[in-house]
């Protein structure tokens, strides 16, 4: 493969993508941007591994990159746009798994406090204030669960276009193999010593 032939780089780009394989993917189009960057498919191809990767913020600034390149690029256009609904249905999605957990929360709140008081002769929760209290305390253990859930989802955008491990330790060990070797350094009587007993 001619390593200066940027649409090689593109096209390979493009094969790793559908076969998920996101990381090599991801250098391939990295590599094409950086031989030719005033072509709008580099920027394309890396657009979509990181649409695909769920990093939805860098695929715009990159479609917006090609689009900058290509201004009349209708499929650019259309990338772009789709991502953004795509993002915006994330956030919605996210709102409501927070909402959601927090009624789920607030109701189970409400439903221990009628049980507390119908059930028991002498109820925990007695006082008005304290039955509120309670079942706004579990709406925001709700809440709080809710948020983990959303950023934890968050959290996994982005993990495909990490190294695979065996890439990663095959790299570690190369780095491990080239350290140089540290060589004992002798005072000039510890290397006569040294000389003397034919250590040298």
């Amino acid at each position: 493969m001619d390593p200066q032939n940027y649409v090689l780089y593109s096209n390979r780009s493009f094969a790793f993508l559908k076969l998920g394989q996101h990381y090599l993917s991801l250098q391939d189009a990295n590599e094409t941007v950086r031989l030719q960057p005033q072509w709008a498919k580099g920027y394309f191809r890396r657009g979509e591994v990181e649409a695909a990767s769920e990093l939805y913020d860098e695929a715009i600034i990159s479609y917006t990159r090609a689009l900058r390149l290509e201004p009349h690029n209708t499929k650019l256009m259309e990338s772009i746009k789709n991502i953004t609904k795509i993002q915006q249905n994330k956030i919605k999605n996210s709102h409501n798994v927070i909402w959601l957990s927090t009624c789920v929360g607030f109701i189970i709140g409400i439903i221990v406090v009628i049980l507390d008081y119908t059930l028991t002769e002498k109820p925990t929760l007695s006082h008005p204030f304290s039955m509120v209290a309670f079942s706004m305390a579990l709406a925001g253990v709700g809440w709080v669960l809710g948020k983990t859930a959303t950023m934890m989802s968050a959290l996994g955008a982005g993990k495909s276009i990490q190294p695979p491990p065996d890439l990663a330790s095959h790299c570690c060990e190369e780095h491990e193999h080239t350290l140089p070797e540290k060589k004992n350094k002798y005072s000039k009587a510890q290397a006569r010593q040294r000389y003397k007993q034919g250590k040298l």
